[in-house]
């Protein structure tokens, strides 16, 4: 009697060995899917470059996030292009405020360019210019220099106006298109404006790494150095098509 109602209990109670088994088998899967994202999550971070300490120019220190050594944000890119085109095109016997000495508007003779003389600042400034550009652009300075001179103009002043977004090229991304809309405005011995002329240019320029610098540099070099930090060369101007 009691054999005849175990079996009978036996028969009604479900086999609960399958259910096990497929929880099992789905807190595993689980556990690997964390696991993976986990793997995944440090394998982004230990790819990011990590914090720099930026040193302010008062003595305070802030911690910047580092970014991709190629990376130009659209306002790095304009701070540069309206930093150091003036520059480029600077003539006058007045020095800038961050100039001490008379020397630094004196002309200099360019170094493996036969018989080419620039004054120091175009010259500072031509290093933030790709190596081709930068003998194409001091080559044409003498001739600047002599037709102002002709014309009675000491002093010309780059004004620039706007600035359009930067445009990637789509074959190199670290390279970048941007239009300007200028003016070039024209000075006699008495400060008296003579002429105004647009300056409207597409530049070409690229992400460079930053540059080393020489220590002992001049008033120019140091404040061209300030300004190639943004890590940017300018590889072409061209005149802007209408």
């Amino acid at each position: 009697m009691s054999t005849t109602f175990f079996r009978k209990l036996e028969r009604r109670t479900p086999n609960v060995l399958p259910i096990i088994v497929v929880i099992n088998l789905g807190l595993t899967v689980l556990v690997l899917l964390m696991l993976f994202f986990q793997g995944a999550t440090l394998f982004s971070l230990a790819k990011q470059p990590p914090p720099a300490l930026v040193q302010m120019v008062d003595g305070k220190s802030i911690v910047g996030q580092s970014v991709e050594w190629d990376l130009r944000t659209e306002a790095t890119i304009h701070s540069f292009i309206e930093e150091i085109l003036p520059l480029l095109r600077w003539e006058s016997n007045k020095l800038p405020k961050e100039f001490a000495t008379a020397g630094e508007n004196k002309l200099i003779k360019v170094p493996l360019l036969r018989d080419v003389s620039v004054s120091r600042i175009n010259y500072a400034a031509s290093f933030a210019l790709s190596n081709g550009f930068m003998k194409a652009y001091l080559q044409s300075l003498p001739k600047l220099y002599n037709d102002h001179s002709k014309q009675d103009i000491k002093e010309v002043v780059l004004q620039i106006s706007s600035l359009a977004p930067p445009q990637e090229v789509k074959t190199n991304p670290r390279q970048w298109t941007v239009d300007t809309i200028a003016t070039l405005k024209y000075f006699s011995e008495g400060n008296e404006l003579v002429d105004i002329e647009p300056y409207n240019t597409r530049i070409h320029l690229k992400a460079v790494r930053q540059p080393k610098f020489v220590m002992e540099a001049t008033p120019a070099e140091r404040l061209v150095n300030g300004i190639r930090a943004a890590g940017l060369e300018i590889t072409l101007i061209e005149p802007l098509k209408e």
